[in-house]
């Protein structure tokens, strides 16, 4: 493997001897003043691609290296200074700051116009310096090769307070990183095309040769040239390098934060390939997981949502940090190429919730920077502020607003809720949640009612529900509703039935149906959903219902439900547990409604129920969630013996 640095400078040559054993030094020409463009990022990768081109054209055959690192405060970017003064004046800028260090590095082939770009932040904080630490630094060091006027080898713990990330990188070469990229750079190539999606994942499916190999963003129909970078036995991961040709199926995502963020992975595919797509991965679950004959089941086609965008009347947003910021999104996409950070995309709007979106991140954001709250990392478990939760009423416009944080005190919390009912007319309920759980998720430790109402109301059909912030309520209000009138056709009530409805949350199901059959029972283990359930009841006039707070498997033991003729049961992504199943087929319902969310939990479950006197009769599935992995699942399950 021939290779050339592309630069003079004597710091890159020396750290690029740590992971190369020959190579050539052969400085580019090119004026990085030239260079027009102000994001700092961008920057850095323009510069080293230019860099790497320019000697590539002398060295047709050899990798090139080419490299650039800047200074960056905010978006302003620090090179090299011109004198003294220009660098004694970016020095105060600096003083007493967290900025960052950027190196951006390109790998380059001429012969075959191979191009590979990637870049290392570091962030750098400076204790405050007097004049006179920086002007006895700068007549005593060289600085005109410096960007940022300083070389951090040189200044040590004179000037600088703490290091975030590679030390190497703020010398100038990010060792670990341009490691990586020499091993991708030769690692293989093939063309393939994207003939499916791995379902839950963003993995589109290539074949080269008969053997499998991911390609995390592949779009179904794309043709692209991918570099294999994990292998396995039956299986490897590929990165895409080119697109060789663009899949009819694509489309230009509506979001600005789409590739990033972790809430969608569809954007980019037009709406029927995602149902044709969703809906193959149903089947196929059914058959490999299940071990069902679909020729013997009614495949009703997918149902498509009612809307594409703001259809999710729940969301959990994140805090995090971004260049000294406090910020709120969604957490980073994963993917099998690097460590999960569980870093936060910021966002300034979310299209898959609701247009509220961009002025309550607005309000809080605002808020937490200008009283310097931190935000919580999963990984260290420091900091204050943890989530923010908003629920929205898809037909009422009534907004909860629930902040997560860790113990401690919201500063000016009066100020807060002002602002908050200034802005935002629909808001109706305003908590305070305190979690001190280690686990990355929501928990209800303890709650501080500080606005409003104590919930929120939605509308379903003719029915109006209230839900609490622990209220499960499926997040596709007009989504729901169909899936409620397909339970009442494909359970073809009599109006004799008796029905038991097991994991019934807010026993929004079992209202809905009582008008259409004798008795309905509903069964949970959240008691804040029982109580939600009996409230609701009243509030309709619902008189046909009863609810049980205790578990499936619990509550099933304990009491008779021999005379229940229809079973519906909704339980969490992972499924029934095997003694719920039990209890079920023990019961010996003439019909079991199943709805589910998670195919494969769904299709481990038939798959017991089949080896046990019932069978899969109906399938439908409904997108809940356009633009995502997920969708809804609505099962008959039939006795047959």
């Amino acid at each position: 493997m021939d290779i050339v640095l592309a630069s003079a400078s004597p710091r890159r040559k020396e750290l690029l001897k740590k992971i190369v054993k020959d190579f050539i030094v052969h400085p580019s020409k090119i004026d990085e003043k030239k260079i027009d463009e102000k994001d700092p990022v961008k920057f850095a990768i323009k510069a080293a691609v230019l860099k790497a081109k320019d000697v590539g054209e002398k060295f047709p055959s050899h990798i090139i290296i080419g490299a650039d690192t800047i200074v960056a405060l905010e978006d302003k970017i620090f090179g090299k200074p011109q004198n003294f003064e220009e660098a004694k004046n970016i020095l105060k800028t600096l003083s007493g700051t967290r900025h960052r260090v950027i190196t951006a590095v390109a790998l380059y082939r001429k012969e075959d116009e191979k191009l590979m770009t990637d870049y290392e932040v570091t962030y750098v904080t400076f204790k405050k310096l007097s004049d006179e630490e920086i002007e006895e630094y700068l007549k005593n060091e060289d600085f005109t090769d410096k960007a940022g006027s300083y070389a951090v080898q040189k200044v040590g713990d004179k000037f600088v307070e703490k290091i975030e990330g590679s030390y190497d990188n703020v010398v100038g070469f990010p060792t670990e990183k341009v490691k990586k990229m020499l091993e991708d750079f030769s690692s293989p190539e093939f063309t393939v095309e994207i003939v499916d999606v791995a379902l839950p994942n963003n993995w589109g499916v290539g074949k080269s040769d008969n053997f499998i190999i991911f390609v995390p963003d592949g779009v179904y129909g794309d043709k692209v040239r991918v570099k294999i970078s994990k292998r396995s036995k039956n299986f490897s991961f590929g990165e895409i390098i080119k697109i060789e040709e663009f899949s009819p199926f694509r489309k230009e995502p509506e979001c600005p934060h789409f590739g990033s963020c972790g809430g969608c992975i569809f954007q980019n595919l037009t709406y029927e390939k995602q149902l044709e797509i969703k809906e193959n991965y149903l089947i196929q679950s059914i058959k490999k997981i299940g071990w069902v004959n679909v020729d013997n089941v009614e495949i009703i086609p997918i149902i498509p949502s009612p809307k594409k965008f703001y259809y999710r009347n729940k969301m959990e947003f994140a805090f995090g940090e971004s260049e000294g910021k406090v910020v709120i999104g969604l957490r980073e996409r994963s993917s099998p190429f690097k460590k999960y950070s569980k870093d936060v995309t910021p966002l300034k709007e979310c299209l898959i919730f609701s247009e509220k979106a961009k002025k309550i991140f607005s309000i809080f954001t605002e808020f937490a920077n200008s009283h310097s709250l931190s935000a919580y990392n999963p990984f260290t478990h420091k900091g204050f502020l943890r989530h923010l939760v908003l629920r929205e009423g898809k037909r009422t416009s009534q907004l909860m607003i629930l902040l997560v944080t860790t113990d401690g005190e919201i500063p000016d919390l009066p100020y807060l809720g002002e602002e908050i009912v200034k802005e935002i007319s629909e808001l109706r309920s305003f908590y305070w949640i305190i979690n001190n759980q280690i686990a990355d998720v929501v928990s209800f430790e303890k709650k501080n009612h500080l606005l409003g109402k104590s919930y929120i109301e939605e509308n379903i059909g003719d029915m109006k529900f209230k839900i609490y912030p622990q209220t499960f309520f499926q997040p596709n209000t007009d989504g729901a509703e169909i899936l409620y009138n397909k339970i009442v056709e494909l359970g073809e009530f009599s109006g004799n039935e008796k029905v038991l409805g097991l994991y019934c949350g807010a026993g929004i199901i079992e209202i809905f149906i009582s008008k259409y059959v004798r008795e309905v029972a509903g069964i949970d283990s959240n008691p804040v959903n029982i109580f939600t359930a009996k409230e609701n009841c009243m509030i309709n006039g619902v008189e046909n219902c009863i609810f049980y707070e205790g578990t499936v498997e619990k509550v099933l033991k304990k009491r008779d439900f021999s005379e229940i003729d229809i079973i519906i049961t909704d339980p969490p992504r992972n499924g029934m547990s095997g003694k719920a199943i039990r209890s079920v087929i023990k019961i010996g319902a003439k019909k079991i409604l199943y709805v589910s969310c998670n195919p494969s939990t769904f299709a481990r479950d038939v798959k017991i129920f089949e080896e046990n006197g019932y069978k899969l009769k109906k399938l439908c599935s409904f997108d809940f969630f356009p633009h995502t992995a997920h969708m809804e699942i609505l099962g008959v399950i039939e006795k047959v013996i």
